[in-house]
């Protein structure tokens, strides 16, 4: 606590001398994804951090500096059981008690479809912006969320936006954005900045839910690219990417900021504005765990997510396994969870292959006793069971798709797959081996899959030409919480399925 006391009073000291300035702080979060209760850091001992109480806590602390925002990038539920068995409204309830001043959507806030999400927002006091989401009918703003808003603070006049990235339809179910545009972002970036300087706006804020550029992802625009192209944005609060920023980023006159994900830290901005100049003078952001040792729990706030965790935990604080050995996670190459999900889906639907996107991973089991809770953790999502014939050319696309452009590899049990990523695209693949037998292009072979990876979705678009597919009212979830009680004790998987040259 004293630590970010002296923090902040240093700011206070940093203003330049005889200029008439105001210091707007601004916290800023983004992927909450439901982690709204504190938990044990592995990394220090089991160290208590993060949560809504002490985020709750922190932002008291720095409202009573001086003028301050409360602002957020989207993915606000989906993760965890108190997020998601509510669908959103544990996480509504707090934003608005902690008081922040504006959200924008993610793509996950519409996993439960768009009538879900509208409702949400109906309810939240918390306003929720974004400037690039519209009808498709109309191309009018969809009528639930408001397309930026103009706020002062401080004396100040702060211009707020926000954006979803256009890369919505890999990223979602279609029945959940059927009718929804997503416009361009640099397109409605413009047009926002435009508008909310036409209403007096000196410093303009973006919420953006449009991710970063990374030479190591999939190709496609990032916060720098719209913060580059389009002047006049004083800061971008940025999600999506789950990359923190410590520095953050400078780009063509704007600080952009990320806390990663998961609410274990929050960030805390400083823009100081100009009067006179008419403009910010200077902008810097720092990141803060929040220990609860060191923070605190904010009372009221704690109250709120204690009431959730009793209402969700009744169901789902049951031990169903015992994990012999930390099964972790890796998008880069097969892992000890990857593995043992995908043999569980196998296993299940007796195919010759089975899949499961790394994105989908959601978390670790650490050793020891393995709860309905962590089953959910791992698999949030509603994903139910698919299972397809697919043609080994086929396949191999898939493989190329994942080893290449997908956000992540794919897992796999029943193959092995040799590849070579600095390799031309088309050409990654070195091998496959299907229980043991090269690969054969024209023979047909069973797959069990997600049903978003099988629709196609973060661009597995090959599986269009998949045969016969069977659509089973299973969730994947419930899949793994029956593979984890078969088994009682839950070991780690042979490994070596992906292989990289």
């Amino acid at each position: 606590m004293r630590r970010l006391s002296l923090f902040v009073a240093g700011l206070l000291l940093a203003a330049p001398a005889g200029a008439k300035v105001v210091r707007l702080r601004v916290v800023h979060t983004n992927d909450v994804h439901g982690w709204i209760l504190p938990r044990p850091d592995r990394r220090h001992g089991g160290r208590m951090v993060g949560g809504a109480a002490a985020l709750g806590a922190f932002v008291k602390k720095v409202r009573a500096q001086g003028p301050t925002l409360l602002l957020d990038a989207g993915d606000w539920w989906q993760g965890t059981p108190e997020g998601s068995i509510p669908e959103g409204r544990a996480v509504a309830e707090l934003f608005d008690a902690i008081g922040y001043d504006a959200t924008t959507p993610g793509n996950h806030d519409y996993d439960a479809g768009e009538a879900s999400l509208a409702d949400l927002s109906g309810r939240m006091k918390t306003p929720v912006i974004a400037s690039n989401i519209a009808s498709k009918a109309t191309g009018a703003p969809v009528p639930y969320v408001k397309p930026f808003m103009v706020k002062k603070v401080g004396g100040v006049k702060v211009g707020i936006f926000g954006l979803l990235t256009t890369q919505m339809r890999r990223l979602s179910f279609e029945k959940n954005i059927a009718g929804i545009e997503f416009q361009p972002e640099v397109e409605a970036a413009r047009k926002a900045v435009a508008a909310l300087k036409a209403q007096g706006a000196e410093v303009v804020i973006m919420l953006s839910h449009v991710g970063q550029e990374r030479a190591d992802g999939p190709a496609g625009l990032g916060d720098q690219t719209v913060a580059r192209e389009v002047p006049g944005i004083d800061m971008v609060v940025g999600g999506h990417a789950h990359i923190p920023l410590a520095p953050a980023l400078k780009v063509g006159g704007a600080l952009i900021v990320n806390t990663g994900c998961y609410l274990d830290r929050a960030g805390l901005a400083v823009l100081d504005y100009d009067t006179k100049a008419a403009k910010v003078v200077s902008s810097d952001d720092s990141l803060h765990m929040l220990w609860i040792d060191e923070v605190g729990q904010d009372p009221a706030v704690k109250a709120i997510t204690d009431r959730w965790e009793a209402q969700v935990g009744r169901a789902l604080d049951v031990v169903v396994a015992t994990a012999a050995v930390a099964l972790t996670k890796d998008r880069s190459s097969d892992s000890p969870m990857g593995n043992w999900m995908t043999d569980c889906l196998r296993k299940w639907a007796k195919t010759d292959i089975a899949f499961q996107n790394s994105g989908g991973i959601r978390t670790e089991f650490a050793p020891g006793p393995v709860r309905l809770r962590d089953v959910f953790s791992l698999m949030p999502f509603d994903n139910r069971v698919t299972t397809v014939y697919v043609k080994g050319a086929d396949l191999k696309a898939l493989f190329e798709h994942s080893v290449g452009k997908a956000p992540g590899v794919m897992q796999v049990s029943g193959a092995a797959v040799t590849f070579d990523p600095s390799q031309p695209e088309g050409s990654r693949v070195a091998g496959i081996e299907v229980r043991g037998r090269a690969l054969e292009p024209e023979a047909l072979y069973s797959v069990t899959a997600a049903d978003f990876i099988v629709q196609g979705g973060d661009g597995f678009g090959a599986f269009a030409n998949a045969q016969d597919r069977a659509d089973h009212d299973t969730l994947i979830r419930d899949v793994l919480g029956w593979c984890a009680k078969g088994a009682g004790e839950i070991k780690a998987p042979v490994g070596g399925r992906l292989k990289k040259l």
